[in-house]
Protein backbone atom coordinates (compact mmCIF):
# COMPACT_ATOMS: atom_id res chain seq x y z
CA UNK A 1 0.00 0.00 0.00
CA UNK A 2 1.65 3.17 -1.05
CA UNK A 3 1.68 6.60 1.09
CA UNK A 4 -0.99 8.02 -0.46
CA UNK A 5 -3.69 5.28 0.16
CA UNK A 6 -2.31 5.12 3.88
CA UNK A 7 -2.55 8.62 3.85
CA UNK A 8 -6.33 8.71 3.03
CA UNK A 9 -6.99 5.79 5.13
CA UNK A 10 -5.56 7.15 7.98
CA UNK A 11 -7.08 10.52 7.51
CA UNK A 12 -10.77 8.04 7.49
CA UNK A 13 -9.88 6.79 10.86
CA UNK A 14 -9.24 9.99 11.98
CA UNK A 15 -12.44 11.70 10.89
CA UNK A 16 -14.36 8.81 12.82
CA UNK A 17 -11.89 8.93 15.68
CA UNK A 18 -12.39 13.07 16.09
CA UNK A 19 -16.88 12.44 15.27
CA UNK A 20 -17.78 12.10 18.94
CA UNK A 21 -15.87 14.65 20.29
CA UNK A 22 -17.38 17.05 18.09
CA UNK A 23 -20.21 15.62 19.03
CA UNK A 24 -19.42 15.66 22.55
CA UNK A 25 -18.01 19.72 22.45
CA UNK A 26 -21.44 20.55 20.73
CA UNK A 27 -23.70 18.97 23.60
CA UNK A 28 -21.54 20.79 26.42
CA UNK A 29 -21.88 23.70 24.75
CA UNK A 30 -25.79 23.49 24.19
CA UNK A 31 -26.14 22.89 27.66
CA UNK A 32 -23.66 25.25 29.18
CA UNK A 33 -25.25 28.00 31.37
CA UNK A 34 -25.20 31.84 30.08
CA UNK A 35 -23.00 33.75 32.83
CA UNK A 36 -25.02 35.24 35.27
CA UNK A 37 -26.60 39.26 35.00
CA UNK A 38 -27.61 41.76 37.46
CA UNK A 39 -31.07 40.29 36.67
CA UNK A 40 -30.61 36.57 36.36
CA UNK A 41 -28.48 33.33 37.32
CA UNK A 42 -28.95 31.71 40.88
CA UNK A 43 -26.99 31.94 44.23
CA UNK A 44 -27.22 32.01 47.53
CA UNK A 45 -27.08 34.64 50.61
CA UNK A 46 -26.26 33.45 53.76
CA UNK A 47 -28.36 35.35 56.30
CA UNK A 48 -27.90 35.69 60.48
CA UNK A 49 -30.78 33.48 61.85
CA UNK A 50 -32.94 36.59 63.09
CA UNK A 51 -32.98 37.54 59.44
CA UNK A 52 -33.78 34.92 57.67
CA UNK A 53 -37.60 35.51 57.20
CA UNK A 54 -37.11 39.19 55.79
CA UNK A 55 -33.80 38.18 53.44
CA UNK A 56 -36.43 35.31 52.43
CA UNK A 57 -38.99 37.81 51.54
CA UNK A 58 -36.97 40.01 49.80
CA UNK A 59 -35.55 36.87 47.32
CA UNK A 60 -39.35 36.61 46.50
CA UNK A 61 -40.36 39.91 45.68
CA UNK A 62 -36.67 40.17 43.29
CA UNK A 63 -37.90 36.89 41.64
CA UNK A 64 -41.63 38.30 40.77
CA UNK A 65 -39.77 41.21 39.06
CA UNK A 66 -36.79 39.10 37.96
CA UNK A 67 -38.27 35.53 37.01
CA UNK A 68 -34.64 34.13 35.77
CA UNK A 69 -33.37 34.68 38.87
CA UNK A 70 -32.90 32.62 41.87
CA UNK A 71 -31.84 33.72 45.21
CA UNK A 72 -31.60 30.82 48.36
CA UNK A 73 -31.48 31.67 51.70
CA UNK A 74 -29.33 30.12 53.89
CA UNK A 75 -29.86 31.20 58.02
CA UNK A 76 -26.78 31.03 59.76
CA UNK A 77 -25.47 31.46 63.39
CA UNK A 78 -24.15 34.97 63.10
CA UNK A 79 -20.91 34.36 64.13
CA UNK A 80 -20.69 31.87 61.01
CA UNK A 81 -22.10 34.39 58.16
CA UNK A 82 -19.61 35.70 57.15
CA UNK A 83 -17.21 32.84 56.90
CA UNK A 84 -19.84 31.61 54.01
CA UNK A 85 -17.96 34.42 52.22
CA UNK A 86 -14.67 33.38 53.31
CA UNK A 87 -15.43 29.65 51.55
CA UNK A 88 -17.46 30.65 48.96
CA UNK A 89 -20.34 28.54 49.85
CA UNK A 90 -22.64 31.98 49.87
CA UNK A 91 -21.72 35.27 47.03
CA UNK A 92 -23.71 37.39 49.36
CA UNK A 93 -24.54 38.13 53.65
CA UNK A 94 -27.09 40.19 55.62
CA UNK A 95 -26.05 40.96 58.64
CA UNK A 96 -26.81 43.09 62.12
CA UNK A 97 -24.08 45.26 63.30
CA UNK A 98 -20.45 46.14 61.77
CA UNK A 99 -17.53 43.79 61.45
CA UNK A 100 -15.81 43.60 64.46
CA UNK A 101 -11.91 44.27 64.50
CA UNK A 102 -11.06 40.79 64.09
CA UNK A 103 -13.32 40.57 60.92
CA UNK A 104 -11.78 44.11 60.08
CA UNK A 105 -8.40 42.60 60.22
CA UNK A 106 -9.03 39.28 58.39
CA UNK A 107 -11.11 41.49 55.66
CA UNK A 108 -8.70 44.00 54.63
CA UNK A 109 -6.10 41.41 53.92
CA UNK A 110 -8.53 39.97 51.05
CA UNK A 111 -7.84 40.24 47.52
CA UNK A 112 -10.75 41.33 46.54
CA UNK A 113 -12.72 43.38 49.25
CA UNK A 114 -15.68 42.98 50.31
CA UNK A 115 -18.59 45.94 49.87
CA UNK A 116 -20.65 46.41 53.06
CA UNK A 117 -24.13 48.50 52.23
CA UNK A 118 -26.20 49.33 54.67
CA UNK A 119 -30.02 48.75 53.92
CA UNK A 120 -32.01 48.51 57.22
CA UNK A 121 -32.12 49.58 60.61
CA UNK A 122 -32.76 47.00 63.89
CA UNK A 123 -32.71 47.78 67.76
CA UNK A 124 -31.26 45.95 70.94
CA UNK A 125 -34.42 46.05 73.32
CA UNK A 126 -33.99 45.29 76.72
CA UNK A 127 -37.03 43.24 78.33
CA UNK A 128 -38.12 42.66 81.57
CA UNK A 129 -40.77 40.62 83.52
CA UNK A 130 -44.28 42.24 83.70
CA UNK A 131 -43.81 42.74 87.20
CA UNK A 132 -40.43 43.95 87.33
CA UNK A 133 -40.67 47.59 89.25
CA UNK A 134 -37.42 48.78 86.96
CA UNK A 135 -38.87 51.78 84.80
CA UNK A 136 -36.18 52.41 83.16
CA UNK A 137 -32.46 51.83 82.47
CA UNK A 138 -29.10 53.54 80.94
CA UNK A 139 -27.00 52.24 78.51
CA UNK A 140 -24.17 52.37 81.10
CA UNK A 141 -26.52 50.35 83.48
CA UNK A 142 -26.92 47.43 81.16
CA UNK A 143 -23.35 47.04 80.45
CA UNK A 144 -23.38 46.59 84.50
CA UNK A 145 -25.33 43.58 83.88
CA UNK A 146 -24.22 42.34 80.89
CA UNK A 147 -20.72 42.35 82.96
CA UNK A 148 -21.73 40.81 85.63
CA UNK A 149 -21.60 43.74 87.56
CA UNK A 150 -25.31 43.63 88.39
CA UNK A 151 -25.19 42.28 92.00
CA UNK A 152 -28.18 39.69 91.96
CA UNK A 153 -29.12 40.75 88.98
CA UNK A 154 -29.06 38.53 85.65
CA UNK A 155 -28.91 39.16 82.03
CA UNK A 156 -29.99 37.09 79.45
CA UNK A 157 -28.54 36.76 75.71
CA UNK A 158 -29.40 34.31 73.06
CA UNK A 159 -26.67 31.84 72.89
CA UNK A 160 -25.66 32.63 69.40
CA UNK A 161 -26.12 36.68 68.98
CA UNK A 162 -22.39 36.95 68.76
CA UNK A 163 -23.26 40.77 66.84
CA UNK A 164 -25.84 41.57 69.78
CA UNK A 165 -22.94 41.37 72.01
CA UNK A 166 -21.04 43.18 69.16
CA UNK A 167 -23.03 46.12 69.27
CA UNK A 168 -23.73 46.31 72.87
CA UNK A 169 -19.23 45.98 73.87
CA UNK A 170 -18.80 48.66 71.16
CA UNK A 171 -21.22 51.23 72.76
CA UNK A 172 -19.61 50.73 75.95
CA UNK A 173 -16.14 50.11 74.94
CA UNK A 174 -16.01 46.81 76.66
CA UNK A 175 -13.96 43.59 75.68
CA UNK A 176 -16.62 40.82 74.67
CA UNK A 177 -14.43 38.69 77.56
CA UNK A 178 -15.75 41.17 79.60
CA UNK A 179 -19.24 40.51 79.22
CA UNK A 180 -20.68 37.37 80.84
CA UNK A 181 -24.37 37.40 80.08
CA UNK A 182 -26.86 34.18 80.60
CA UNK A 183 -27.05 31.98 77.22
CA UNK A 184 -30.20 30.67 76.20
CA UNK A 185 -30.53 28.54 73.60
CA UNK A 186 -33.60 30.67 71.69
CA UNK A 187 -35.50 33.16 72.02
CA UNK A 188 -38.64 31.36 73.43
CA UNK A 189 -36.61 30.25 76.36
CA UNK A 190 -35.01 33.83 76.63
CA UNK A 191 -38.72 35.17 76.74
CA UNK A 192 -39.66 32.15 79.65
CA UNK A 193 -36.39 32.91 81.99
CA UNK A 194 -36.81 36.72 81.99
CA UNK A 195 -40.52 36.57 82.60
CA UNK A 196 -40.28 34.23 85.48
CA UNK A 197 -38.07 36.64 87.87
CA UNK A 198 -38.00 40.05 88.67
CA UNK A 199 -34.35 40.22 88.67
CA UNK A 200 -33.70 38.84 85.31
CA UNK A 201 -33.18 41.42 81.88
CA UNK A 202 -33.09 40.02 78.34
CA UNK A 203 -31.41 41.43 75.56
CA UNK A 204 -32.35 40.50 71.59
CA UNK A 205 -32.72 42.48 68.57
CA UNK A 206 -36.19 44.20 68.32
CA UNK A 207 -36.50 41.96 65.33
CA UNK A 208 -36.07 39.00 67.23
CA UNK A 209 -39.12 39.62 69.95
CA UNK A 210 -41.22 40.45 66.38
CA UNK A 211 -40.88 36.86 65.50
CA UNK A 212 -41.27 35.96 68.67
CA UNK A 213 -44.55 37.85 68.74
CA UNK A 214 -45.88 36.26 65.32
CA UNK A 215 -44.87 32.92 66.05
CA UNK A 216 -47.62 32.77 68.75
CA UNK A 217 -45.39 33.32 71.69
CA UNK A 218 -47.47 35.31 74.72
CA UNK A 219 -45.65 38.47 75.41
CA UNK A 220 -47.86 39.79 77.43
CA UNK A 221 -45.87 38.53 80.50
CA UNK A 222 -42.67 40.76 79.75
CA UNK A 223 -42.41 44.32 79.07
CA UNK A 224 -40.09 46.15 76.54
CA UNK A 225 -37.66 49.27 79.38
CA UNK A 226 -37.09 52.28 78.18
CA UNK A 227 -33.21 52.77 77.38
CA UNK A 228 -31.51 55.91 78.14
CA UNK A 229 -27.87 57.01 76.74
CA UNK A 230 -24.45 56.81 79.68
CA UNK A 231 -26.30 58.82 82.26
CA UNK A 232 -29.09 57.32 84.28
CA UNK A 233 -30.53 60.61 84.90
CA UNK A 234 -30.64 61.43 81.06
CA UNK A 235 -34.63 60.71 79.57
CA UNK A 236 -35.01 57.38 78.31
CA UNK A 237 -36.81 55.92 75.01
CA UNK A 238 -38.33 53.10 73.55
CA UNK A 239 -37.28 51.61 70.63
CA UNK A 240 -40.45 52.63 68.67
CA UNK A 241 -39.35 53.64 64.36
CA UNK A 242 -39.61 57.35 65.29
CA UNK A 243 -36.84 56.99 68.18
CA UNK A 244 -34.89 55.48 65.82
CA UNK A 245 -35.19 57.60 63.05
CA UNK A 246 -34.77 60.78 65.31
CA UNK A 247 -31.54 59.28 67.11
CA UNK A 248 -33.12 59.34 70.44
CA UNK A 249 -32.89 55.16 71.04
CA UNK A 250 -29.33 55.00 72.03
CA UNK A 251 -29.16 51.25 70.98
CA UNK A 252 -29.90 51.00 67.08
CA UNK A 253 -28.06 48.78 65.09
CA UNK A 254 -27.84 49.00 61.23
CA UNK A 255 -28.16 45.22 58.91
CA UNK A 256 -25.70 45.27 55.92
CA UNK A 257 -25.83 43.39 52.72
CA UNK A 258 -22.33 42.19 52.05
CA UNK A 259 -20.81 40.84 48.93
CA UNK A 260 -17.88 40.98 46.43
CA UNK A 261 -17.84 43.83 43.89
CA UNK A 262 -17.34 42.47 40.29
CA UNK A 263 -20.30 39.55 41.16
CA UNK A 264 -23.27 41.06 38.39
CA UNK A 265 -25.98 38.67 40.71
CA UNK A 266 -24.88 39.48 44.04
CA UNK A 267 -24.39 43.44 43.04
CA UNK A 268 -27.83 43.46 41.41
CA UNK A 269 -29.87 42.05 44.37
CA UNK A 270 -27.62 44.29 46.58
CA UNK A 271 -29.24 47.20 43.68
CA UNK A 272 -32.45 45.71 44.75
CA UNK A 273 -32.79 45.83 48.49
CA UNK A 274 -31.42 49.22 48.27
CA UNK A 275 -34.08 50.74 46.58
CA UNK A 276 -37.35 48.92 45.43
CA UNK A 277 -36.56 46.45 48.29
CA UNK A 278 -37.04 49.47 51.21
CA UNK A 279 -40.69 48.90 50.77
CA UNK A 280 -40.44 45.24 52.09
CA UNK A 281 -38.75 46.32 55.09
CA UNK A 282 -41.32 49.20 55.71
CA UNK A 283 -43.67 46.46 56.44
CA UNK A 284 -41.48 44.57 58.60
CA UNK A 285 -40.23 44.66 62.19
CA UNK A 286 -37.28 46.41 60.86
CA UNK A 287 -37.01 50.05 59.89
CA UNK A 288 -35.84 51.04 55.73
CA UNK A 289 -32.40 52.42 55.47
CA UNK A 290 -33.42 54.81 53.11
CA UNK A 291 -37.21 56.17 53.19
CA UNK A 292 -39.07 55.35 49.94
CA UNK A 293 -40.53 58.14 47.92
CA UNK A 294 -44.17 58.28 47.59
CA UNK A 295 -46.13 60.17 44.65
CA UNK A 296 -49.00 62.34 45.86
CA UNK A 297 -51.32 62.95 42.88
CA UNK A 298 -53.91 66.01 43.49
CA UNK A 299 -56.69 66.55 41.92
Amino acid sequence: MNIHALSKKAFKYTKLMLLPFSLLILLNCSQQQPRDTARSGVMTLAADSQLEKIAETQAEMFRKYYPEAQVSIIPMAPVKTLGCLLDKSARAAMISGDFDAAEDSLFSKLKTPLRKEPVALDAVVCIAARTNPVEKLSVRELASLVSGKGERFMAFVKKDDYRLISVFSKLEGLKKQELHAWACSNDIELIDRVSASNNAYGLLFSSSLESARTSGVDLGKIKLIPVSRKLAGNKAYLPDRENIFEGLYPLVTTVYYVYYPGDALAAGFGSWISSAGQKAFERSPYIPFRLTQRTIILH
